[in-house]
């Protein structure tokens, strides 16, 4: 018994590897989630090391997190065009096939984000026995081509394979519910406020309306501008602190309304104190491709939410996503997968 026990203490402690494209200084919502589960695990005694490339998606003045960080020598391009957003995805895939295969030991566990798509693939680079593999996706790549216009035949060849692979990890993390994919090993753990931001009382709102973050080629811009036009008959002021393709969908009646984003925190809290409404916006012909991150920030400012273009399952998350307490998602994805390490 004594010799069982000594071998069991021998144990190693599992390192956790959350591997996403980017780290500090990047701040991109995906990013800043990656950075608190990794701060909340290594709190919580976990051996854990983020891991990304050393470009930016979106820049962001604010201080260093204490925890390891892992950034890789990787170039970063202009994302002007669909050739240079993947000739960095296929660098930055290059760098973290080479990390799995020199840094993840025995008995460790590979946390992996969708960002990029191809990350999918760096199961095949764990050579090691004993390795878990956790996938957390924050969309759902089959759903996301949809507005590429890819034959329907085609689509489905995707999505199958897809599914395929999904199905090879140990667990698959949806972080809402109508994120496609429903394999047996998939558990929906939720996202979090990703600032330190509460309801102010002595801020009062102002009559305006904002829209944050990235608009991309997925998004109803039509519901948008839609609702847009409704709220300036209303007689509010809408701005938009954003980027992505979808600005250039904006009529130009809206383009003067169109702001950078926002480089650091403080100006951003401001911003969701001052607006009395947050836009969220779906996505065109799918409910399955992902849910808007920044829905969790104006939750917890407090101030209200008026959603656009949202139909299907991306409605009846929204509806359940209202009703939640945000607060306990961090502790239970972190709960999650600390479960996963240890068993």
């Amino acid at each position: 018994m004594r010799l069982i026990l000594k071998k069991r203490n021998l144990k190693k402690m599992p390192k956790i590897h959350i591997i996403n494209q980017y780290v500090w200084p990047d701040g991109s919502p995906i990013c800043i989630i990656c950075e608190q589960l990794t701060e909340y695990l290594t709190n919580q005694g976990e051996s854990v090391a983020m891991v990304g490339g050393g470009g930016e998606y979106r820049p962001s003045a604010r201080p260093k997190p204490n925890i390891e960080l892992v950034s890789l020598e990787t170039k970063a391009y202009p994302r002007d065009t669909y050739l240079q957003i993947l000739t960095e995805y296929f660098i930055v895939f290059k760098m973290f096939w080479k990390y799995v295969r020199r840094s993840v030991k025995e008995g460790d566990v590979l946390v992996i984000t969708n960002s990029p798509f191809l990350n999918i693939f760096l199961r095949y680079a764990v050579f090691k026995r004993g390795v878990k593999s956790i996938f957390i996706m924050f969309d759902y790549f089959p759903a996301s081509i949809i507005s590429l216009k890819v034959p329907h035949i085609a689509h489905k060849i995707i999505k199958w394979w897809w599914d395929r692979e999904l199905n090879k990890f140990d667990n698959v993390i949806k972080v809402s519910s109508n994120v496609g994919y429903e394999g047996p090993n998939a558990v929906i753990k939720r996202l979090w406020p990703m600032i330190d931001i509460k309801p102010n009382p002595d801020v009062a709102p102002k009559k305006m309306a904002l829209y944050t973050g990235n608009l991309g080629i997925t998004h109803d811009v039509e519901a948008l501008v839609k609702e847009c036009y409704i709220l300036q008959e209303k007689g509010y002021e809408v701005n938009f602190y954003a980027d992505g393709p979808g600005l250039e969908k904006l009529p130009a009646q809206l383009k003067p309304s169109v702001k950078g984003v926002f480089k650091d925190t403080p100006s951003l809290i401001k911003a969701l104190y001052e607006h009395e409404i947050h836009l969220i916006t779906g996505t065109i012909g799918t409910d399955e491709s992902s849910f808007p991150s920044k829905i969790w920030n104006s939750l917890a400012s407090g101030r209200k939410v008026v959603a656009c273009g949202f139909t299907g399952k991306m409605k009846l998350e929204l509806d359940f996503i209202l009703a939640s307490n945000y607060t306990a998602h961090l502790t239970e994805m972190a709960s999650f997968i600390k479960e996963q390490a240890h068993k």
